[in-house]
């Protein structure tokens, strides 16, 4: 796993979440234990409603990855959204 792929990849998708005020940031992008972990930012969310449930938000990132990332790896989203 290429951390500098992960974050070209997370970059994009945030773009589309950055349009409605939310952010998604790597935390950590691990090549040796295979994990990718995320947290979605919603600090600036101007339309709660247009930022994709938590479920479809993970699906959506995870297929994103594993169209570049050719071996497995365990996503970690930290979703505020999922702490209430």
């Amino acid at each position: 796993m290429d951390s500098a792929v992960v974050v070209a990849a997370i970059d994009e998708l945030a773009g589309f979440l950055r349009a409605d005020g939310a952010d998604l940031l790597v935390r950590e992008a691990n090549p040796k234990i295979a994990r990718v972990h995320l947290a979605l930012v919603l600090d600036g969310v101007t339309c709660a409603d247009c930022i994709l449930p938590p479920d479809e938000l993970r699906a959506t990132i995870a297929d994103a990855l594993q169209r570049r990332i050719a071996e497995e790896f365990e996503l970690v989203l930290d979703d505020p959204r999922r702490e209430q």
